[in-house]
């Protein structure tokens, strides 16, 4: 399983069709001077090098990629125009919603890459931009000396109420949501999840519960019976980008989650350079620009379900009889390791879980 692009769209009812996010390399090499063509600033000024107080009395604003979007906006609001004001607007509020960093006070300055002609906003798919810096940092945060995440995780923890309803907050229903409404919104208001005594026993907590999953306890099409048939781009396969950010798009392996019986996943595409040390800072991936192209010929690179002559499913989790002998074979099918420290973990704890 995993999120995909007809999940975005109705969680956070942001547009998948549009154009590919992603930007040349002579762009990418120097993202900063866009900034500082929306600022009216040179480099120096920008960095706080200068020796103008009005520029350097607050810090850097710009450092190791990212920016005070809320230092410029409030900058703007006297020395802008009103296109410059909404352009660091959008700035600080994508940077703090759909491309989040760790630095939780600073936005990665590729973000204004996109927002230099505001009436061209409308034309990109941001659904897929979202999508791919959320894989990115989930593949970050996956590495042993990981110690946060970013990303929209406003869209991967409502993904995680929707399909794990065992993982919901106890007590807490729903709200009703219109047909024009972000799916996310159901859950504005939700109380904070039972709590353990320490951190430890959290993790392992949690860990135990991933373990304890059945497929039965997974609610595989929570928005259509036929997500495909209502965002047909959910069948692309290939490559998604947000700027200088690329990966691999590949739903073969979620076929339950379009309602048809999961097969043995094909060998998965491979990146022009793939690094993941321990350390998330050296996690590097890089895949040609000539991949783009795959998105703009839809019709040539999606999943045809039907090619796979299976049916529907007779019950929602439904595989093919050689694809759990694939999966144990090729997977960690467990997240804790089979000895009593895990057990003790969980045990210390204070732990209230409602299922």
């Amino acid at each position: 399983m995993t999120i995909l692009l007809h999940d975005v769209q109705y969680l956070l009812q942001i547009p998948v069709e549009g154009r590919l996010m992603s930007r040349s390399s002579a762009q990418l090499d120097h993202p900063e001077a866009g900034l500082c063509a929306l600022l009216g600033m040179n480099s120096e000024q920008l960095s706080g090098r200068s020796e103008v107080p009005e520029y350097n009395n607050r810090g850097k604003w710009y450092e190791k990629g990212g920016f005070l979007a809320e230092m410029a906006s409030r900058y703007l609001q006297s020395h802008g125009t009103h296109v410059t004001e909404a352009q660091s607007y959008l700035l600080l509020l994508l940077g703090s919603t759909l491309f989040v960093d760790k630095s939780r006070d600073r936005v990665r300055s590729v973000v204004n890459l996109f927002l230099d002609e505001l009436e061209e906003l409308d034309q990109y798919s941001w659904a897929s931009g979202t999508l791919a810096w959320l894989y990115r940092y989930l593949g970050q945060a996956s590495r042993a000396g990981a110690r946060g995440m970013a990303g929209c995780l406003t869209l991967l923890q409502c993904w995680i109420y929707e399909y794990f309803p065992g993982f919901r907050p106890s007590h807490f229903e729903p709200a009703a949501v219109g047909t024009d409404d972000a799916w996310a919104s159901r859950w504005v208001g939700q109380p904070t999840p039972g709590s353990v005594a320490d951190s430890s026993g959290r993790l392992a907590f949690y860990r135990r519960a991933l373990d304890s999953l059945t497929p039965s306890d997974v609610f595989w099409k929570p928005f259509h019976q036929r997500p495909h048939q209502a965002v047909r781009r959910s069948l692309y396969t290939g490559v998604i980008r947000f700027a200088d950010i690329g990966e691999f798009y590949d739903l073969a392996r979620c076929l339950r989650q379009f309602g048809y019986r999961q097969m043995v996943q094909p060998a998965p595409s491979r990146p022009q350079q793939a690094d993941r040390p321990e350390a998330p800072g050296g996690y590097v991936i890089r895949i040609p620009e000539s991949f783009d192209a795959a998105w703009d010929a839809l019709l040539s690179h999606m999943v045809h379900i039907d090619m796979y002559s299976q049916p529907w499913t007779t019950y929602p989790y439904e595989t093919t009889r050689d694809n759990l002998d694939w999966f144990v074979a090729h997977s960690h099918c467990r997240v804790l390791r089979d000895d009593g420290e895990a057990d003790r973990l969980v045990d210390s704890a204070a732990v209230r879980f409602d299922h």
